[in-house]
């Protein structure tokens, strides 16, 4: 391990060695041709290299880094919300955090601070209770990634107090509803398009977005059957989904594909990919709004509706736990409902002999 000072030109590099790999880090700095000033840019080099050194040394002795452990908790934050779409929970708490956290080191970050901002966002008479809890646990994740980068060494979030909210809605598509949106053309390009195809695999796969957006041709099997074999990026698992028909003509284009290559190539790099998704419902007629994990409440809806198979069906959703599968079910008492209102009713002249038992009673 090594940190050195190259000049190449008149620009100063840092000659990075670590690991049997050499790399070149630009400082940004130029050599003036003046002695004073050779003198002062060459101190705030090696000032670089110092610190540089320092956070080498730190990462491979599993230490706190000593460098950005200075960083403020907002610019840390904002730093990781450009990752995601803008409409993740992470990028759109933000100016809440900002407007609570002001100028607070990431380090000084602490259980009372993590408790006043749940109240902090509670009170905000903007926010409903679902939206906080969201905000709250995007903040719960961004210091756990804080803790795996060894920004800090603890998470003061890991024991908060949750935000307790009234019982999730799950929106999910019927049949019919899913069959006038394959009907209705997408407009807006290459995004769009993978747009359609992914949302409509996932109505017959159950791949969450995140999935879609890694997913290869070499992902994809058709010997001794038509399925998918994936590595959950959620879980780490690998599940194996069967491809019924529908959703084998959704995906093959009948052309020929590298291994590595994205089955989606403009969703994987896209961070807007629900406005396609808005425009789409739209123009499908549909009047309920609903985003892409509605795709993969659709799958999960029409499997237990076709075979009453909860086991089955959170194995192929990638479920870790059977309890989070059987959350559908409150849902499926609503749609058995349903289907028997829907039933045709027929006119009798005498009472059914149900009805003349409850009479004598």
């Amino acid at each position: 391990m090594g940190v050195k000072i190259r000049q190449k030109k008149n620009h100063l590099y840092l000659d990075v060695y670590e690991h049997g790999r050499r790399s070149w880090e630009a400082l940004g700095l130029t050599v003036p041709k003046d002695t004073t000033g050779r003198r002062e840019v060459m101190a705030l080099a090696e000032e670089y290299r110092r610190k540089r050194e320092m956070q080498l040394f730190a990462q491979r002795h599993l230490l706190t880094d000593p460098i950005r452990i200075k960083i403020k908790l907002i610019d840390y934050a904002e730093e990781k919300a450009s990752a995601y779409d803008k409409q993740a929970h992470l990028p759109k708490s933000l100016k809440y955090l900002r407007s609570f956290a002001g100028d607070v080191l990431l380090k000084d970050v602490d259980e009372t601070f993590v408790d006043s901002y749940r109240a902090y966002l509670l009170e905000q008479k903007s926010l409903g209770p679902t939206s906080a809890r969201h905000y709250l646990d995007a903040f719960k994740a961004l210091m756990a990634k804080a803790v795996r980068e060894r920004l800090i060494e603890v998470n003061p979030a890991q024991s908060m107090k949750t935000i307790k909210t009234p019982e999730a809605k799950r929106p999910f598509l019927t049949v019919a509803e899913i069959q006038m949106l394959f009907n209705t053309p997408i407009t807006g390009g290459a995004l769009a398009q993978d747009c359609k195809r992914a949302f409509l695999l996932s109505c017959f796969t159950g791949l969450r977005l995140g999935d879609l957006k890694t997913l290869t041709w070499g992902d994809i099997q058709r010997e001794p059957e038509a399925a998918i074999s994936k590595r959950m990026n959620k879980t780490g698992e690998i599940i194996t989904i069967p491809l019924v028909p529908s959703a084998w003509r959704i995906l093959d284009d009948k052309q020929l594909h590298r291994r590595d290559e994205l089955v989606f190539p403009a969703l994987a790099v896209s961070k807007s990919e629900y406005r396609p998704l808005a425009r789409w419902r739209k123009a499908a007629g549909i009047d309920k709004p609903f985003g892409w994990h509605a795709a993969r409440h659709s799958f999960a809806m029409m499997s237990l509706e076709v075979s009453g198979d909860i086991y089955a069906v959170s194995r192929l959703l990638g479920h870790s736990d059977i309890k989070i599968t059987t959350a559908y079910l409150h849902f499926m008492d609503s749609r058995k409902k349903q289907i028997l209102d829907a039933l045709p009713d027929i006119d009798t002249q005498e009472k059914s002999e149900i009805l003349k038992f409850k009479a004598k009673e």
